[in-house]
């Protein structure tokens, strides 16, 4: 047997099972990494900000809003383990959490917007805030 039929044997025999037990991103996790990379640029360039980077700070603005929009229409992996008589209200109280943080996207956006970088920053602050308690719980373990 040649070493590359020795390889392929070994991704098939122990490597392909690994990948079929460990699925992709849901789509709400897709949108949340989004978020999550989005976030984290702003978060670095606000402790920094530079006027002239001004359209790329609205940018990941934009993506961040529109990630959080996307995910704010889906429904946390945790629903499933929810009793049904307490679904509808996990549901609606993360959909509210989620309008919370897009509120405070759409302020920063404002606050990039004007320059108010000091302004920005403390929104970065309470985006991250709610961020935190959104994932203690809504988040699925």
């Amino acid at each position: 047997m040649t070493f590359r039929k020795i390889i392929l044997s070994a991704f098939f025999i122990f490597l392909f099972p690994l990948a079929v037990c460990f699925p992709a991103d849901t789509p709400l996790e897709k949108r949340m990494n989004q978020m999550r990379k989005s976030f984290r640029e702003l978060k670095k360039a606000m402790e920094a900000p530079v006027e002239a980077d001004k359209a790329k700070y609205l940018e990941w603005v934009a993506e961040l809003k529109k990630a959080s929009e996307e995910a704010k229409a889906m429904e946390p992996k945790k629903a499933a383990s929810v009793p049904d008589d307490q679904k509808k209200a996990f549901v609606e109280g993360y959909q509210r959490k989620m309008g919370e943080s897009i509120s405070k996207i759409e302020e920063l956006g404002q606050a990039i917007e004007a320059g108010k970088w000091a302004e920005a920053k403390v929104l970065i602050g309470q985006i991250n805030q709610i961020q935190r308690e959104g994932h203690n719980k809504y988040r699925g373990n």
